[in-house]
C-alpha cells in the first residue's frame, strides 16, 4: 500500500512539474533572460532621463 503511494505521489509530482514547465511565457521567446534585463534596465534609464528635474 506505501509503495503503490509513493510511486503514485511522486508521478503526480512530476507531471505538475512538467505541466508548469510546459506553460511558462518566458518558453516562446528567444532572448536571453540578461538581454531581457538589459533592455529593462535600458528603458527604465531612458524614461528616468525623459523626467524633467523638479
Amino acid at each position: 500500500m506505501v509503495d503503490n503511494f509513493s510511486i503514485g505521489l511522486t508521478h503526480v509530482l512530476m507531471a505538475i512539474a512538467l505541466w508548469r514547465l510546459l506553460y511558462r511565457d518566458d518558453l516562446d521567446r528567444e532572448t536571453s533572460p540578461r538581454l531581457q534585463w538589459q533592455q529593462r534596465r535600458d528603458s527604465e534609464r531612458a524614461d528616468e532621463d525623459a523626467r524633467p528635474d523638479a
